[in-house]
């Protein structure tokens, strides 16, 4: 009898074990799925809020996406349409990828009220500033002037450039970028400083853009800003941050090679020997400031032109000028955030068929290539 109990007592024993193992088993194998499924949702959310973010910086166009479809598209803009059923055709017919951010980034940059009615030629790979540039033009080509700024042009020469082509006076450009506040994150970095002569200079980018006649001043500034943040992209802003830099740092540098250097190749060279100038505390000295200074166009400096008095010459002033000097192009730019690593910290022309110079660390072999350069004028 007591045999039999005892074998009873542990034939319930064994199968409470196994239940009770099946049940850890089971409760290892919700945990696990739950963990699972929790990483898999945080990636996800990850993945769907970065995507989401570089859709409201893009303007709702998902650049990756229509790098690829260049394919021209009929967009109309009947009577009366508004800013949201704009946006929602701009969806249906796949120029854009989230309508809802392209109206945000309209009504952030305070042209949400300049679309007119018409038929338009659009193309599914273009990016936000060109899409708003043909929208907010004329059906008629007659109501449009196809405006240009070159690599290297000052705020200056562009306010000449649109009142010669009869868009806007120069006075009224001006005072529009020295005294309006534009709402960009680039902007908000730069150091308020009485000195600087042209607020938004090295920010108006040098692209082609079509200008409806009668646009305001703003609208226009607006346009040129609106390139300017497109092109200096995420990745280049983190570099800027890594590398202990301001944007503003950046363009002003970006804007001294530009006007300097005419051999592409040889823009990250530059940058090193501003950067190896700086680093040592010497005077930059570059002519192209001295030149901005006096305002003036000259393929040469004096000696006497080196002494004026001015926060933008770097003969005068140590470290960098107090700001940009032209509006550069996107390549300037990445020169400075990518320079070549060198110990050169000196540089004098040598062909002025092609723009090259002569690079070096030792100054009497910069003496003897200036003086060798300098020859040919004598």
């Amino acid at each position: 009898m007591a045999n039999t109990k005892q074998k009873e007592d542990t034939k319930n024993f064994k199968e409470r074990s196994k239940k009770s193992k099946a049940r850890k088993r089971k409760k290892r194998l919700i945990s696990f799925f739950l963990f699972l499924t929790f990483l898999i949702l945080i990636i996800f959310t990850s993945i769907i809020g970065y995507n989401y973010f570089d859709l409201y910086d893009t303007g709702g166009i998902n650049i990756e996406k229509n790098a690829n479809q260049d394919k021209e598209v009929k967009f109309i803009i009947p009577e009366g349409a508004g800013l949201k059923s704009i946006s929602s055709a701009l969806k249906e017919q796949e120029i854009i990828e989230n309508a809802l951010f392209f109206r945000l980034k309209c009504q952030e940059l305070g042209i949400d009220k300049n679309f007119k009615p018409g038929e338009f030629i659009l193309n599914k790979n273009m990016e936000f500033s060109k899409i708003v540039e043909i929208l907010q033009g004329s059906s008629s080509n007659n109501n449009e002037v196809k405006f240009l700024i070159k690599e290297g042009e000052t705020q200056e020469d562009i306010a000449r450039n649109l009142e010669q082509q009869g868009i806007i006076s120069y006075e009224e450009f001006m005072q529009a970028c020295n005294t309006l506040n534009f709402d960009y994150e680039f902007l908000k970095e730069m150091p308020i400083n009485q000195e600087r002569e042209s607020k938004l200079e090295g920010y108006l980018y040098p692209d082609t853009y079509f200008i409806r006649k009668g646009e305001t001043a703003e609208t226009i500034i607006n346009k040129f800003l609106v390139r300017f943040d497109e092109l200096y992209t995420k990745e280049l802003r983190q570099l800027t941050k890594e590398k202990g830099l301001t944007i503003d740092e950046v363009v002003t540098i970006a804007s001294i090679i530009e006007k300097e250097i005419k051999y592409a190749p040889e823009r990250p060279i530059a940058a090193s020997v501003i950067f190896n100038r700086l680093k040592q505390g010497m005077p930059l000295q570059m002519d192209a400031t001295v030149l901005y200074a006096k305002k003036q166009h000259s393929d040469r400096t004096t000696i006497e032109d080196t002494k004026v008095e001015s926060p933008y010459n770097t003969y005068y002033v140590s470290g960098l000028p107090v700001g940009p000097i032209s509006n550069p192009r996107i390549e300037c730019i990445e020169a400075v955030l990518y320079p070549a690593k060198t110990d050169y910290l000196y540089y004098v022309v040598k062909d002025d068929s092609t723009g090259e110079h002569f690079y070096t660390s030792d100054y009497n072999e910069f003496l003897n290539a200036k003086e060798k350069y300098l020859q040919k004028f004598n």
